[in-house]
């Protein structure tokens, strides 16, 4: 077998295995920590925490864009690289969904802390 062969079989292998693990984590970390709907003081909490997290996504990717405005030169190379790449935009459009569910999550968190009473 040639050395590319056995290069192609083993990212193919480990593309494979990184797919598995990264579909088995996100299917249950979402179906293992949701609560019952009825609970509402549960689904509060959830969704508080949701909301928690995706605040804290938005921050990385606020410190995230100023890292990438520090490095115009890298910004204009990754253009390059694939086409017409605007990375402040995409930041800036991460940042903006990551703040919509938090806002959302929010939302619901007192939608259910409401329904507790």
């Amino acid at each position: 077998m040639t050395i590319w062969k056995r290069w192609i079989q083993r990212s193919v292998l480990c593309g494979l295995l990184l797919g598995g693990l990264v579909a088995f984590a996100t299917t249950a970390s979402a179906a293992g920590s949701m609560p019952d709907i009825t609970d509402h003081a549960g689904m509060a909490a959830w969704y508080e925490n949701e909301a928690s997290t995706n605040k804290e996504k938005a921050k990385s990717m606020e410190v995230m864009k100023a890292e990438y405005a520090k490095s115009p030169g890298f910004v204009r190379g990754m253009a390059g690289v694939g086409g017409k790449t605007d990375i402040p935009r995409h930041c800036d459009l991460l940042i903006s969904s990551y703040k919509k569910a938090a806002e959302e999550a929010e939302q619901f968190a007192k939608m259910h802390h409401d329904m507790m009473k």
